[in-house]
């Protein structure tokens, strides 16, 4: 029967996701809290349905980077505490108070209006405060901590609940020094908290990385983000080894046109694929624009009829071509594995790593720029 949308669509693995959950959290033990970080539209990979799931599996807090990203967890019913871990902007005050949201804070001028919005509502807002211990983007400077916590202690409809960082280079050997550097700087940070009266409850400074690295970056919570999604030979460190995680994120689409091209002519943008003998082209309806990126093109490998073919010729916005000479049988029609295995279990796998590898980028970058126009088909 003929299809009513363009065949391209992205499959999210909810039982996988749940698996690597589960594989984080036993390995951090039942003392330990685990924030799932959903932000950035969970990866890619859609931080509704994604979190709905990890908050029956049993996750204690989410992370978002924005407000706006948790009140759409609060529109999907989520009740769990959401962190914005890049804090909150200008009047986003009251949006957090509204939504039951607790904003990470690193300038007291923010602060302030947060205590002001705190005290008209009549009630006494949790915060996390974040130090920056050598990363050097968001937080307060490990150096300056003590004119910051003089001033948090002045706001009296404001806690100091949380007090975080993050690490710089948890999955680089090479930078250990730096990451205990980092954990002591936070250690200090933590006690001139408690010098000053605050209790802060929860202490957190692992991301991926650190949650499979030493227990001393823990805290009493980790943040995994790309693990829980099953991004992490380019994250973890190598001294891990394979932590038995799973690929939640698949990208497909169907051959809509076959065609032969005689030898010597070039197709695509730029000429910049001529074959060399007769050669069956196939045209995908995929492109950059779904996050099929141009630096892949003549350099990766799909999966059709349980074989790879190269990609050849410059990716474009809406369309990709590859080369199904070699192909037995190949039809209009046939299934294009563009990221994921070719069915479970088969040793035929494109990861999110191999294209990122390929691009020069990191895993994430690929699965957060699988666009909005590539629907998302759930395993539930």
């Amino acid at each position: 029967m003929p299809t009513t949308n363009r065949p391209t669509w992205a499959e999210i693995d909810l039982n996988n996701l749940a698996a690597n959950f589960r594989t984080i959290k036993q390995r951090v033990g039942p003392e330990t809290r685990v924030m799932a970080v959903v932000k950035a539209n969970a990866y890619g990979h859609g931080a509704a349905a994604c979190a709905r799931r990890l908050a029956a599996e049993g996750a204690d807090w989410f992370g978002v980077a924005l407000p706006e990203e948790g009140i759409e967890l609060r529109d999907a019913g989520i009740t769990q505490p959401i962190l914005c871990l890049s804090g909150f902007w200008g009047d986003q005050s009251a949006l957090c108070l509204q939504h039951r949201l607790t904003p990470v804070v690193y300038r007291i001028d923010l602060l302030q209006r947060l205590n002001q919005a705190a005290r008209e509502a009549g009630v006494v807002v949790d915060v996390h405060a974040k130090i920056d211990t050598g990363m050097g983007r968001l937080g307060v400077r490990f150096d300056e901590m003590n004119e910051f916590v003089a001033a948090v202690s002045e706001l009296k409809n404001v806690r100091i609940d949380g007090v975080m960082t993050h690490f710089a280079a948890a999955d680089d050997a090479s930078c250990r020094p730096l990451t205990h550097d980092q954990i002591r700087r936070f250690q200090e940070g933590v006690s001139v908290f408690r010098q000053h009266g605050h209790t802060p409850r929860h202490l957190h400074l692992a991301n991926s990385a650190a949650t499979f690295g030493e227990k001393e970056s823990w805290g009493n919570m980790v943040r995994p983000g790309g693990i829980l999604y099953g991004l992490w030979r380019d994250v973890l460190p190598l001294s891990v080894g394979d932590p038995d995680l799973l690929p939640v994120m698949s990208v497909h689409s169907r051959i809509a046109l076959l065609k032969w091209v005689p030898a010597g002519e070039t197709i695509g943008y730029g000429c910049t694929f001529e074959a060399s003998r007769r050669s069956l082209i196939a045209t995908v309806p995929i492109g950059y624009h779904d996050g099929y990126m141009r630096g892949l093109s003549n350099r990766a490998h799909v999966i059709i009829r349980h074989s790879f073919v190269p990609v050849v010729g410059r990716i474009s916005m809406d369309l990709t071509l590859v080369d199904v000479t070699n192909l037995e049988g190949v039809e209009v029609d046939d299934r294009v594995t563009l990221l994921g295995m070719d069915e479970p279990g088969s040793e035929l796998n494109v990861t999110a790593e191999d294209l990122a590898r390929i691009s020069g980028t990191l895993s994430y970058e690929v699965t957060c720029g699988v666009s909005s126009r590539v629907p998302r088909n759930y395993i539930d």
